[in-house]
């Protein structure tokens, strides 16, 4: 039984022309123990599916399960969020010591008379030094507020974690050791996690499976060796080839001529057929006689496909452009 399970959900905001599907009609899981990836460009609705299962974010078709249950609207949430901005994620007034005793009152679990060293416990298990417990969040840096936040999220004795672009607000010298943390963390506590990431190469590093999401809907899904090593929709393609390598330069473009400057859709009207025809390498754009892409919605039948592709030509080769040389703006993928 998946520890989170998302079944048919759609998140919709506005009403008339100004009607918005940030999530369509998605489904995917979270088997227990594992860590799965979500990943996809900004606006592709990745964050509000986390809000979704948090009572964040109003569903308005489908259902958000725990180990089977549906989510309680009080109480004791089974899924809890580890937020991208360390800085607004902590109470300001409250001290770290303050921050963790307040979810550990809240699963219940610990005495009170056993929280200080559960305190400390915590600290500990996320490479802090206990005796910051008496420190406002103010006094931490980034990479510490974040910690604390891991913390919390595992005091309240979660069945789930969502840890949603959890690095991305960090500093480049303390990315790396914030995911080696979370591959700590899930070997030590069997930790089931939902991690979001619009990096492919962050989410390669500490997940089992990966999902990518595009406009709305899940494109492709699969084991991470697997799908990293044979792609089978072009968008997660695109996403592998764009991902920061040693040696190549953050601004170099994978995509042909005729879609390099095509921008994504607008997501309150989306493309009709493959929501990703405008910018696909192998779609009518690039050739022209694929009408199919533009008439028919390949998400129909896509779980009869390799990897849930929602693609009408899953797995065809396209020769891409490779990444320019080196210059001096290079980063080093985890």
């Amino acid at each position: 039984m998946p520890a989170l399970d998302f079944r048919d959900v759609t998140v919709t905001y506005g009403t008339g022309t100004q009607t918005l599907r940030a999530v369509d009609d998605v489904t995917l899981q979270v088997p227990a123990g594992s860590v799965v990836g979500l990943v996809g460009e900004s606006g592709s609705g990745k964050s509000t599916l986390a809000r979704a299962a948090i009572g964040m974010a109003p569903v308005t078709a489908g259902s958000i399960t725990a180990s089977g249950r549906p989510l309680p609207r009080r109480g004791r949430r089974p899924v809890q969020m580890v937020f991208q901005d360390p800085v607004a994620a902590l109470d300001p007034r409250m001290s770290v010591r303050a921050s963790l005793t307040e979810a550990l009152g809240v699963a219940g679990a610990v005495p009170r008379r056993e929280r200080e060293a559960e305190v400390a416990r915590l600290l500990e298990l996320v490479h802090l030094d206990p005796g910051l417990a008496g420190r406002m969040p103010a006094a931490l840096s980034g990479g510490q507020r974040q910690r604390v936040s891991v913390a919390r999220a595992i005091a309240a004795r979660p069945e789930v974690i969502i840890a949603d672009e959890i690095t991305s607000a960090l500093d480049v010298s303390v990315q790396g050791a914030m995911l080696n943390l979370i591959r700590e963390l899930r070997a030590e506590l069997n930790l089931s996690m939902l991690f979001i990431s619009h990096n492919l190469a962050v989410v390669r590093y500490v997940c089992d499976i990966v999902a990518v999401m595009y406009l709305g809907r899940i494109v492709e899904v699969g084991p991470t060796a697997e799908l990293v090593a044979d792609p089978q929709h072009p968008y997660t393609r695109l996403l592998l080839s764009t991902a920061p390598r040693v040696g190549t330069s953050l601004a170099a473009s994978t995509l042909p001529p005729q879609v390099q400057d095509t921008e994504p859709a607008d997501p309150h009207a989306p493309p009709t057929g493959c929501r990703f025809h405008p910018r696909c390498p192998r779609g009518p754009m690039v050739l022209p006689g694929r009408q199919q892409c533009v008439d028919e919605d390949p998400s129909d039948g896509s779980g009869d496909r390799p990897h849930r592709a929602a693609c009408w030509f899953p797995g065809e080769r396209v020769d891409l452009p490779s990444p320019r040389p080196r210059d001096p703006q290079t980063v080093e993928a985890p």
